[in-house]
């Protein structure tokens, strides 16, 4: 996905919502309530294949024939040894990290190591980041930022079936062929779930989650997967590709896009994307560029009092009252951070993303990135997420 691309998807935000707040609160009205699916099958014996009638051409009967017994279908899933999903990017070197970060429109190969005679099928797991999720109050509940626990975040499985019993895949190669992709998720779409379809959701760039599972006589190896999740959500060893839309800050930020929204959300979750709010992304995505993993859980005060100020001024129904000009005042990756009317403290913030306009200054036109309580997306300044007081941060 190109920024011409995220461009068009921040215009498509234009018509959900104007203002912060009005978007905000018809997301929380619009919420389902949380769900934790595991997708583990049940323990019990399976059930015996139930007969199906063929006519029989030569004897001209209709003879019973038993279906081909499923084992993946029969096994029990839990407790199991598990297996190895390998990466290689551009046709260089396997290797055995469960999470990589290759650049758009790299070439990323997935594989296990051949087992003789076995079944193999891949799964994507996806978080439904059609929900927004909570592990503290949003500012205008009763007892604002009061921790509530952690979030429950609702994931679902799907198979990629065209990849069954191949052991190495390229699980992007046919993202961009509407036919081979909707042919692939149709079944899936229509009986699951809105995480796909969701606004927030990025085929090509963002974070994507995979599984692999064997099948050798009456047992099932598998890489890890929902089943390993706990209280905090999708383990970390479950194998991740977050795809980078560009170098730099920025492009480590855009490997954030299909993480679930968590408001309150803890340093652990944000650095393993498991879910973000407005500012662990930012830190979170500036920890992975630096190489350096960020320890400490910060809100957008601490950021406002600990960055360094280059710019501050005031925006007003999308028009900042100051002219400032881009690559001289301003920078793509530079922190914004607004004061709502009214209120004593930094309540937002936010990276800018681009000058779209290209006429050099920054106005209404021009594109932040940010999150919460919603995934991370792009908005134009113009929509309003940033009227208020507005100071700019660099580290």
């Amino acid at each position: 996905m190109n920024r011409s691309k995220i461009i068009s998807v921040a215009a498509i935000t234009t018509i959900v919502g104007t203002f912060a707040y009005f978007f905000t609160m018809q997301c929380l009205k619009l919420a389902e309530p949380h769900k934790h699916t595991q997708d583990r099958v049940s323990a019990k014996p399976p059930k015996a294949a139930e007969k199906s009638h063929v006519w029989n051409e030569a004897t001209k009967k209709e003879v019973s024939v038993v279906p081909e017994r499923d084992i993946f279908a029969d096994c029990v899933k839990h407790n199991c040894p598990t297996i190895l999903i390998q990466s290689s990017i551009d046709g260089g070197l396997w290797v055995k990290d469960t999470a990589i970060y290759p650049l758009k429109d790299r070439k990323v190969v997935l594989k296990v190591d051949r087992v003789p005679e076995v079944k193999i099928r891949w799964y994507q797991i996806i978080p439904d980041i059609s929900k927004i999720y909570k592990n503290a109050n949003f500012p205008w509940e009763k007892d604002p930022y009061k921790w509530v626990g952690l979030a429950k975040i609702d994931y679902h499985r799907k198979e990629l079936t065209k990849f069954q019993d191949h052991w190495q895949i390229k699980p992007f190669d046919d993202e961009n062929d509407p036919e081979v992709r909707d042919k692939e998720s149709f079944s899936y779409r229509s009986s699951q779930d809105k995480a796909e379809n969701s606004r927030f959701y990025h085929k090509d760039v963002g974070s994507f989650w995979f599984q692999a599972e064997i099948a050798q006589e009456d047992k099932i190896y598998r890489s890890p997967g929902i089943e390993d999740s706990d209280e905090k959500g999708l383990s970390p060893k479950v194998f991740r590709v977050s795809i980078r839309d560009g170098n730099g800050y920025i492009g480590y930020l855009t490997s954030f896009f299909n993480v679930p929204g968590l408001f309150g959300s803890i340093t652990y979750q944000s650095s393993n994307y498991i879910g973000t709010d407005c500012a662990d992304v930012l830190m979170a995505a500036y920890g992975k560029w630096k190489n350096k993993p960020i320890t400490k859980n910060y809100n957008v005060a601490m950021l406002v009092s600990q960055w360094r100020h280059v710019e501050e001024f005031d925006i007003l129904q999308g028009t900042p009252d100051k002219q400032l000009k881009w690559a001289r005042d301003i920078n793509p990756g530079d922190f914004i951070a607004v004061r709502y009317s009214g209120s004593k403290q930094y309540q937002h913030i936010g990276a800018l993303f681009e000058d779209v306009n290209k006429d050099g200054l920054l106005d209404g036109g021009d594109i932040v990135i940010h999150a919460g309580p919603v995934p991370l997306h792009c908005s134009y300044i113009r929509e309003g997420n940033f009227d208020g007081h507005v100071v700019i941060l660099r580290p």
